[in-house]
């Protein structure tokens, strides 16, 4: 029970930084104060990611620990430690565009950044997935054959989805950059971000599909 509380500090967390950051760009994109809320909601995003890499990487350590198979959860896990690096790096850009340094420029250079991370951590989500499948007993596998199939096919669309949203993430910092409506592209891929962390989240995954096995 406690190590189900744990584990579900991440996902909590990175729904509220994300929430926060929608509504942060939806009223920037209101025209309410734009390029004050750019920053901040550059910096709620960051906090989100940070949360949801660090629940990842405390994952993939206790898998590690429970099958004694370290080369391979690292291999696994081998993109957070960039993921976990570009919330850092995005809350210290939204600090810094706060501060009024290149606001745009450090906003759209971290919106690039966390469209990468959230194509790298739908990669480590999967295979998280399969090791946790892998370290079930024999027995435990048939009774969850249905609702691991599910899973896999829910993680791996949204591994998708997730790829998708991160490149048009990383597509509209480039654009940004140039200097096309640079606050407004930043707004949109900040919101795009936040709304496919809540909706399509693969912790909520996860605990959709706990639920599922409970009920059989």
């Amino acid at each position: 029970m406690a190590e189900e509380t744990s584990s579900s500090r991440g996902p909590i967390g990175e729904a509220i930084g994300s929430i926060v950051a929608i509504v942060l760009t939806i009223l920037g994109l209101a025209h309410v104060a734009p390029n004050f809320l750019v920053a901040i909601a550059t910096i709620a995003f960051g906090a989100a990611l940070l949360m949801h890499g660090s629940a990842m990487l405390g994952d993939y350590a206790r898998l590690a620990s429970e099958m004694n198979d370290n080369n391979s959860i690292a291999v696994g896990g081998g993109g957070l430690p960039a993921v976990l690096l570009a919330g850092a790096g995005g809350i210290i850009l939204g600090i810094l565009a706060l501060l009024g340094i290149s606001p745009v420029e450090l906003t759209a250079i971290a919106v690039i950044a966390y469209g990468s991370a959230l194509i790298l951590s739908s990669n480590s989500a999967l295979r998280l997935h399969l090791f946790k499948f892998a370290a079930t007993k024999p027995d435990a596998r048939v009774q969850r054959a249905t609702s691991d199939i599910l899973a896999s096919e829910m993680l791996s669309s949204s591994a998708g989805i997730y790829g998708l949203t991160g490149l048009a993430a990383i597509v509209l910092g480039i654009l940004a950059l140039a200097g096309f409506s640079a606050v407004i592209l930043v707004l949109i891929a900040l919101l795009a971000l936040g709304a496919v962390s809540v909706v399509n989240g693969i912790d909520s995954t996860g605990l959709l599909v706990t639920a599922l096995r409970r009920a059989q």
